[in-house]
């Protein structure tokens, strides 16, 4: 077992650095950039360890949304849940206070696909939580506001997710309106040979018609059957 010249901690053999002060155990000193760099590092791995720790409590990440049966996608939100069905999407801001607080909504709200102008998503990074926003018509988009009733601040870890979910309501909105392009085609019922024959006794029978008229359209009803 070996021993640390700069701080004389205990270190095991072949190591190269000193698990306690981090001194190379080569006998050369750091340099002060990597010791800078060093403490960068310490300094970031800190900061992150508590942003994370203080957007999972902020999104309710210490309370077990579960999954709605029958839906496709799930995330858990800063303003609430949101479940994606295949005929509507689904938000949940009764979740907790602060859900309610940040939505500015409470309670649940139902979207279906046909309703939605579009969807915007904003990645979420290492260092940022973003955003999956629906616009509806006559709603403006939110400008980063806390309170849409159609937005959810995400997570990175439901980076995946959200993006499933981003493609999905697109492949929808895409095939709604494209069956609203569609031109309208008009369906014109065919009147069966003994339909025509019966309206032209009826005719003959009223004097409409006159029997040598009536025995040609007879004839042809004839031939149709």
């Amino acid at each position: 077992m070996a021993f640390c010249q700069n701080c004389g901690n205990e270190v095991e053999d072949g190591a190269k650095f000193c698990p306690g002060c981090g001194n190379p155990l080569d006998g050369s000193a750091p340099t002060q950039q990597e010791q800078s760099q060093g403490i960068l590092g310490d300094i970031k791995k800190t900061g992150l360890g508590f942003k994370k720790k203080m957007d999972n409590y902020a999104h309710g990440e210490h309370i077990n949304y579960e999954k709605p049966e029958g839906a496709l996608y799930f995330i858990n939100g800063l303003q609430g849940t949101l479940a994606v069905f295949e005929d509507y999407v689904e938000f949940d801001f009764s979740g907790s206070g602060i859900k309610k607080w940040q939505s500015g909504f409470g309670g649940v709200k139902k979207v279906y696909f046909h309703q939605i102008n579009s969807i915007q998503k904003r990645d979420a990074t290492e260092l940022v939580n973003d955003t999956l926003e629906f616009e509806l018509p006559g709603m403006a988009t939110s400008k980063w506001g806390p309170t849409s009733e159609n937005l959810i601040t995400y997570l990175p870890k439901y980076q995946d997710e959200v993006n499933k979910i981003y493609d999905f309501v697109n492949d929808k909105i895409l095939a709604i309106n494209q069956g609203k392009s569609q031109p309208t085609q008009v369906v014109q019922n065919e009147v069966s040979p003994m339909a025509k024959l019966k309206e032209a006794k009826e005719l003959l029978d009223m004097g409409v018609i006159s029997q040598e008229e009536f025995d040609e359209i007879k004839a042809k009803c004839l031939e149709q059957m």
